[in-house]
This record gives C-alpha cells, structure tokens and sequence, in this order.
C-alpha cells in the first residue's frame, strides 16, 4: 500500500470517527480515531516515515446522556462532565449511574466532589464525597476507599467525609462498627480500616507517612482484604493520603516529617487554658485539636514565623508544654503517646524515609498499585481540590484520557470554580 492511500485511509476512519464523537451515545468501540492510532500508525509509522502519519490524541468518550450527566462549557481540550450527586430525588438516581460509569471505565480518572455542601451541611458524612457501593450477593465488585479524613463514628449525620450510598437505592450505608457487617482492622504501623463483605467495601483511613514508608502500602491492603475473581474499584483521595504537602511546599526532610507527624498528635486538654509559646501572641485551647493546627494558630502573625517553626527544639519544647496540660495521644489510638514516643518515631521515619520523599511528594507506593491494576481495574481519584492533576500528569502519558467529572458543579462557590478551571489554563 502506498503513502498517499494510508493517508487517505486514515482520513476515512478519522471522518467516522467525528460522526460517532459528535453523538453523546458514541460507545469506546467506536472510537475509531483511537483504533487507528493505536495500531495501524504504529505499523505504518515505518513505511511512512515518523513525521508523516501523527497521532491525534482525543478525550475519552462518554455518553453523558446514559449516565445522566452534562458536558461543561469550559474551555480547552479537556471535556468535564458534571453530575448530580445531592440535589432532590434526582440524585439518589444518579447514585446507581454514578457507580455503573466508574466500575466501566477502566483506568485512572478524576471526581472532584462539591466542598461546598459538605460545608454548608457542617462537614457531616451525608453531603461528603459520595461513595457507591453494591450489595455483595448482586456482582463480584470490591470497593476501595482511602482517605486520611475518614471518621469512624458511621452514620449519617455523623462527622466525616464519607457519603457512602447503597446504589441501587441511593440509600446511606451506615459503616459504624458491627453496622450492615462492619469490622474495625488495622494496616501498617497507623493505618485504622473498616470493611464489610455485606456490601464488599473497604474504607481506609490513610497515614500518608505509612504510605512513605512502604512501597507496597496500598497494593497490600488491596490484596489483603480482596478475593479471587473480583473486580476493584478504587476511590482514591489526594492530599495526605498519596501526596505529601509539605515536601511539595519545600521543606527539607526533617522539617517535612515533623509537621507531617504533628497533623498526627492529638491533645485532649484537661479544661480550657490560654497558651503562650516563647514570644507568640496568646491562643485559647478549649477542645481537642492536633498539633499542626495548634502550630498554625501559634504562628498565624507571621507566616514567616511558621516556616522556621519545624525544627526539633522548638517542636520538643511544644510538645512538652502541652503534655502537662492535656492528653496526648496519636491519631487513631487511645493510648497515650509521649515526648519519647514521639521522638523515637521520628528517628525511626528518618531513616525509613530518607530514600522515599520526591520533589513532587507523591508517594512511591502510589505508583506500585497504580501499575498493577490499570487496565483491568477502575482507580478514581476523588478530591475536593484541585490536587488532582498533577497526579493525572505524573501517572499516565495522555491526561485526555483521564475521565473528569465534577459534582454539583453549579453549586461550587466562585472561589473554588476560578481554581479549578484554573488548572486547565495553564
């Protein structure tokens, strides 16, 4: 065959392939443009030469009408499709095309869920991100869930970031322990999850040093509590959970991992006390708070000052103030945890770390469960930010084919639209 009929063959599947695009119905296997690329360029790259025959890259296809969604007007490559996941009865209904359209769209996508509710509602698990889920005895899907804000207490109206819903009701799953088979294990050195083979779900309350520590950190939980035959379905949160922030804010090692374990240090004051630490202005501490956020309103005058907290004797000497003033304990756990504790897991992470830690602070073990499943699996990375991607950039090769979705989008504050159609811009 020569040059000019390939190219001439190529601009008939091309053409079809716009007439099958143009349709909201337009299935994967129509997407004749892709085909082609994918296997007839390559194999008359040679005859052609690499310059003559270029791959046109084109966004994943999806028939929004079938899953009851709508196409964004936003600018660029990029095609956003918004779906109702809180408004009236509609959206009970969307809960079941919600799941069916994540369970079919193997690989890695995007949900960037509606902060706006959930704080209008007091950050409570029912206007959360929304989690679908399946009774067990209906199809082998097992659902994953990570995310370093999970709550425990598993109802509704119960504080959290889990909205996790029956789909074939729209119904709220209630996950406390010994709730619709709900059982309390742990993973890792602080990893807490809860898991049900009702509804063959598991919910993991991230530690994002856990995740640092250990290649295999999420590939062994997915293992772990998964069985043979089943398909995974993976929502996977951002910040804190695979991605450090502060190794992305520039912070050395040391610095990096000892506001990383403060977020994890709780006190639990005796009574309310005002505190003043060397020459801060006073602060009031009257109910439980971690220490990272006791730092933050420690050094909120100057935020040069916060910077040049994280050292070792500054973050001992808090540490051992507040310890006479309250209950120290680390997250996820009852018992106590002193300065000793607390300095012994610091060296211990310094070392285990040290190799760990990229510029982009994403961590390893991300990627490790990322190549073992795409392809055969759906893995949705559900923020309420827009964190989501520079993880879509440093995982796969072509981000167009990376399914965006966001909830609610008309009820998003203007704050949070201007950032997140900010990212496409750039």
């Amino acid at each position: 065959m020569g040059q000019e009929s390939l190219v001439d063959l190529k601009d008939d599947f091309l053409g079809l392939s716009s007439r099958w695009t143009a349709r909201s119905g337009a299935p994967d296997e129509y997407d004749m443009e892709k085909q082609y690329d994918a296997s007839t360029a390559a194999s008359s790259s040679s005859m052609l030469g690499q310059d003559s025959l270029k791959v046109v890259q084109r966004p994943v296809i999806v028939d929004a009408d079938e899953y009851h969604m709508k196409q964004l007007p936003l600018s660029g490559d990029m095609c956003i499709f918004d779906i109702n996941l809180h408004d009236g009865v509609a959206a009970r209904q969307n809960v079941e095309r919600y799941y069916a359209m994540c369970k079919e769209k193997l690989g890695l996508h995007v949900t960037t869920s509606c902060f706006t509710t959930w704080r209008k509602s007091k950050k409570t698990n029912g206007h959360a991100k929304v989690i679908p889920v399946h009774p067990a005895d209906t199809e082998a899907v097992r659902v994953f869930f990570f995310d370093d804000n999970l709550e425990w207490g598993g109802h509704e109206e119960s504080s959290g970031i889990c909205n996790l819903r029956d789909s074939s009701t729209g119904e709220f799953v209630n996950f406390a322990e010994g709730e619709n088979g709900f059982k309390r294990d742990r993973a890792a050195r602080h990893t807490v999850i809860y898991h049900s083979d009702h509804y063959r779900t598991v919910l993991v309350k991230a530690n994002i040093l856990d995740a640092m520590e250990d290649t295999e950190y999420f590939s062994s939980i997915v293992e772990r509590f998964s069985s043979p035959g089943e398909k995974f379905l993976i929502f996977m949160d951002v910040n804190s959970t695979i991605v450090c922030n502060d190794t992305i804010q520039g912070k050395d090692l040391g610095s990096t991992l000892l506001s990383t374990m403060f977020e994890f240090v709780n006190l639990r004051p005796r009574e309310g006390f005002d505190f003043v630490f060397d020459d801060s202005p006073s602060i009031r501490i009257e109910k439980p708070e971690n220490l990272k956020s006791l730092v933050k309103r420690i050094t909120a005058h100057s935020h040069e000052a916060y910077g040049s907290f994280w050292t070792e004797d500054r973050c001992w000497q808090l540490f051992a103030a507040l310890a006479d003033r309250g209950e120290v304990t680390w997250s996820g756990s009852e018992d106590n945890f002193d300065l000793d504790d607390c300095q012994t897991l610091f060296k211990e992470y310094l070392i285990s770390l040290g190799r760990a830690i990229s510029k982009d602070g994403i961590a390893p073990s991300w990627f490790t469960v990322f190549d073992k499943l795409k392809g055969e699996h759906s893995v949705h990375l559900n923020s309420f930010g827009v964190d989501t991607r520079k993880v879509i950039l440093a995982t796969v090769p072509d981000e167009l084919q990376a399914l965006q979705v966001t909830v609610n989008y008309e009820l998003w504050d203007a704050r949070d639209v201007q950032k997140f159609e900010g990212q496409f811009q750039n």
